[in-house]
């Protein structure tokens, strides 16, 4: 098992390559036409901003709470 310094030292540049490009996707919507709109009714776009505030989270589990913001909880029938 790693610890938890070569762990960040590994994925380190994975991590913030994934983060700049997160934020230039949202810069992009952001520019386009409608984007403002969008970026503040979309519940998809709501959902991400939810997984973001995860990520920030200090508590373990993270990755289990943003799966299920992500989930489809449409009741099966």
């Amino acid at each position: 098992m790693l610890t938890a310094e070569e762990t960040l030292n590994r994925y380190y540049h994975e991590m913030r390559w994934r983060l700049l490009s997160l934020a230039a996707d949202f810069d992009r919507l952001q520019r386009a036409q409608g984007g403002e709109k969008l970026l503040q009714s979309d519940p998809r776009l709501k959902a991400l901003r939810e997984c973001l505030n995860e990520v920030l989270s200090t508590d373990v589990g993270r990755a289990e709470r943003v799966q299920m913001i992500l989930s489809d909880r449409t009741p099966v029938l």
